[in-house]
């Protein structure tokens, strides 16, 4: 057999739940150890008004694989297991669902004109680039690509760019399909399952890798630009030594932040690929930025805000240790919104750092953030369970 990579899964407490053998599906074995107790949520009073407008069940199963929703202007598009659909933003009424036909990885991603969603991309564990008619669910083309699909860029200037587990960026013609440019980094034995979404800024696409890279290419044809190392494997255990780029990176005028798994926060110069600031920080789910702060959760559970400008925090909360937080979504002017492994949604003044309001969600947990998206939220389980709440 050839060498494969080895893919694993990490709670919160380090320990290892699951060590699978990527493209063979083959279990090794597993690492159990008495959990720690969960301490009990803190008890908070209720100072923003939530309500819960709909809740429906797409069938969409995600499990541990990070699939985003996609927004548009009416409809919230979402994927998991071997299903895709849509369903209407109002009143959360199905508006189509296409089976696949084979466990769906990666997605999901649209347009960069979210008024005008004509497609939408998903991938799969097969390797297979997949392009779906936005209003009806129907196929428009399928592309096969190197390995297993972990995360699809949105679209824009006829382009589209699929990451891989093998550590590559595929750019396609997002009219066709066709592959157009091919770019690859080197891939560490042991990583994290899971893979940054490419954004694109401006004529680049940049994204995170599993050697604790971020780089940036040439959307048109795939020249790189730049790459910066966010992490060094230093670690002396295999764990320690992960430093998956597998977060949210995010641009913010001509700055973009991004921070990797036992690594650092970098703030990047987009136009140099030269870092402006970097501190010690070590998250799974990446950053989340405006101009009153970068905010993100550690891998320790932590929820931090901390500053833009010099990368210095402003405060830590501790309240969700080993609840495996979600990466913060930012609702309006002073609010957070978190998923986490049980099913809560919390609420956090991004002023003080404290709980303002929780609803209960899926009760198999989140692994991907919720969607903000005017005055509402949008939130997808492990379970499929989406909903959306307003305040």
């Amino acid at each position: 057999m050839a060498k494969h990579r080895l893919v694993i899964t990490l709670l919160a407490t380090s320990a290892i739940t699951t060590v699978l053998l990527s493209g063979c599906g083959q279990f090794l074995g597993s690492k159990t150890s008495r959990p720690i107790p969960l301490k009990p949520l803190k008890e908070f009073k209720t100072s923003v008004t939530t309500k819960k407008v709909w809740e429906v069940k797409t069938g969409s199963i995600m499990g541990e694989n990070k699939i985003h929703p996609y927004i548009d202007s009416a409809t919230i598009y979402v994927a998991g297991y071997q299903s895709a659909s849509a369903w209407r933003k109002t009143d959360g009424k199905s508006q189509w669902k296409t089976n696949i036909g084979e466990v769906i990885s990666a997605g999901v991603n649209g347009s960069n004109n979210t008024n005008n969603s004509k497609q939408i991309f998903i991938g799969t564990s097969n390797g297979n680039a997949i392009a779906l008619n936005a209003k009806t669910g129907k196929v428009l083309w399928i592309e096969r690509l190197s390995s297993e699909i972990l995360s699809i860029s949105p679209s824009n200037n006829g382009r589209v760019v699929f990451r891989t587990i093998d550590g590559k960026l595929h750019g396609l013609s997002s009219s066709t399909g066709e592959l157009v440019w091919l770019q690859s980094q080197s891939t560490p034995a042991l990583s994290l399952h899971g893979a940054s979404v490419p954004i694109i800024v401006g004529s680049l696409v940049v994204t995170g890798f599993d050697n604790g890279k971020v780089a940036a290419y040439q959307l048109k044809n795939g020249k790189k630009a730049w790459e910066i190392i966010l992490a060094e494997a230093r670690g002396t255990t295999e764990l320690d030594r992960i430093i998956d780029v597998d977060g949210k990176i995010m641009s913010i005028g001509t700055a973009l932040f991004g921070a990797a798994l036992h690594g650092k926060m970098n703030a990047i110069d987009l136009a140099k690929g030269a870092t402006a600031w970097s501190n010690t920080f070590s998250t799974s789910t990446g950053i989340n930025v405006n101009s009153t702060g970068l905010y993100s959760s550690d891998d320790k559970g932590n929820v931090w805000r901390i500053r833009p400008e010099n990368g210095q925090p402003v405060w830590k909360m501790d309240d969700l240790q080993r609840y495996e937080p979600t990466l913060p979504a930012l609702a309006g002017e002073s609010l957070l919104v978190i998923g986490d492994k049980k099913g809560n949604i919390h609420w956090v003044n991004k002023i003080t750092g404290k709980f303002v309001a929780r609803n209960q969600g899926d009760p198999a947990g989140y692994s991907v953030e919720p969607e903000v998206n005017g005055k509402s939220v949008y939130s997808i389980g492990k379970n499929g369970l989406l909903s959306r709440i307003t305040w």
